[in-house]
């Protein structure tokens, strides 16, 4: 049968569909680690159910003594808005009538653009999962930055610098707009230090301007990355609607910027400081590729040969134990952990809460729809999903840890 629209509207929904959703559910090490769900999710929101304080209700008292006054668990039931996630792919028509007779050669085409999209969806969604929440990937130091030549702020970490690829669209501007400085701007360069950019800015950025993805700035109601795990493993900042508490926030163990070397005394204390506040403990240590080779290396030097743990998606993680009763971790590393940085999670208390796992846009019933004022057709993939967690205090996280 020769390739048409209707033949492309078909392989997109059954050929390809289900191999996309494979993909990009375990495609990322931490993603597919994550327990998923629609039990929870209520209209456009999900509605959690989080514990943040303790029943104050109890005391030792003297023979006849009065009883403590009765109390209660604390808890707060936040509704969190699910994040639309998208990607679009494009199909000329000249390309589309080239193949048409040829099967192999309109599968090629097809799998083409549906592949290159799976493959960036994945990057940018990974990203988003262990950012700021807030679309930020990276800041600007003022001194040196042109209208086209972005300087890097000093201590921009490379994981972040190389989420800025050579073609990425991007917004320039402050926290308040991501906008103010330049709009859909493409980069052209990426020296590691400075971005080339064109078109031009309206004007130079200064200090602590910031770079996002076009679109995709905006904190707290305006939010619509993913919520990140430098925003959700934290001892400050408010989550969900609820600000930070004793019982309401990470364990953070950091250096002041001093880099000290990743080793067990540093994990066994994250371990039994969260273990005090939660009663729960670390099950899965995610960190940068330098990091997790200094660690590694440490085993190496103590002639220490650590088993590996068999994770979903078929990823593979070091063993750590601490030997002290205390549950142990997987630990793995990922392209865009930040650098010298560690998260020690709890699985059970995050979720992605979804509305929708990822489909094509087709509620007029068709996949592939016109692209105005031009001889192309377009489908866009979505999902509208949130990550979540129930219990801050049962993670934590370290910083400035050595590299090598």
């Amino acid at each position: 049968m020769p390739a048409n629209l209707a033949t492309f509207d078909q392989a997109l929904k059954e050929d390809y569909l289900p191999p996309i959703r494979e993909q990009l559910n375990n495609g990322n090490v931490l993603l597919a680690q994550l327990e998923r769900g629609t039990e929870d999710v209520v209209g456009r929101e999900a509605v959690l159910s989080i514990h943040v304080s303790r029943n104050s209700g109890v005391g030792s008292r003297a023979e006849r003594g009065t009883l403590p006054t009765a109390g209660s668990q604390g808890y707060e039931d936040p509704r969190v808005r699910v994040k639309y996630h998208t990607a679009r792919i494009d199909v000329s028509v000249p390309a589309m009538r080239a193949s048409r007779n040829d099967e192999g050669a309109f599968a090629r085409l097809l799998d083409r653009e549906v592949s290159g999209a799976v493959k960036d969806l994945k990057r940018d969604v990974n990203r988003q999962l262990y950012g700021t929440s807030n679309g930020v990937i990276a800041t600007i130091e003022g001194t040196g930055s042109t209208t086209t030549n972005i300087v890097f702020a000093a201590g921009t970490p490379q994981s972040a610098i190389r989420q800025l690829e050579v073609g990425m669209v991007i917004d320039i501007g402050n926290d308040a707009t991501f906008t103010n400085v330049g709009t859909a701007r493409t980069i052209t360069a990426n020296s590691g230090t400075a971005l080339t950019i064109t078109p031009a800015l309206s004007g130079a950025p200064v200090d602590a301007d910031s770079i996002v993805r076009s679109g995709a700035g905006g904190g707290g109601a305006d939010q619509k990355e993913f919520s990140g795990l430098q925003t959700l493993v934290d001892s400050t900042g408010t989550v969900h609607g609820v600000a930070a508490s004793t019982v309401w926030s990470s364990y953070e163990n950091s250096n002041g910027g001093t880099r000290r070397p990743f080793n067990d005394s540093l994990i066994e204390k994250a371990q039994h400081e969260t273990n005090i506040r939660s009663g729960e403990s670390a099950n899965f240590l995610v960190t940068s590729n330098g990091a997790y080779r200094s660690f590694a290396a440490q085993l190496k030097s103590q002639k220490r040969f650590s088993n590996t743990n068999d994770l979903r998606g078929g990823f593979k993680a070091l063993s750590v134990d601490s030997g002290d009763g205390i549950e142990s971790l997987s630990l793995v590393w990922d392209r865009d952990c930040p650098d010298s940085t560690a998260f020690g999670l709890h699985l059970a208390d995050y979720k992605i809460h979804e509305m929708s796992d990822w489909e094509w846009m087709d509620e007029d019933g068709a996949v592939l729809s016109r692209v105005s004022g031009v001889m192309a057709y377009e489908a866009t993939l979505f999902k509208f999903a949130e990550l979540c967690t129930s219990r801050r205090n049962a993670s934590w996280k370290l910083q400035d840890l050595l590299e090598v």
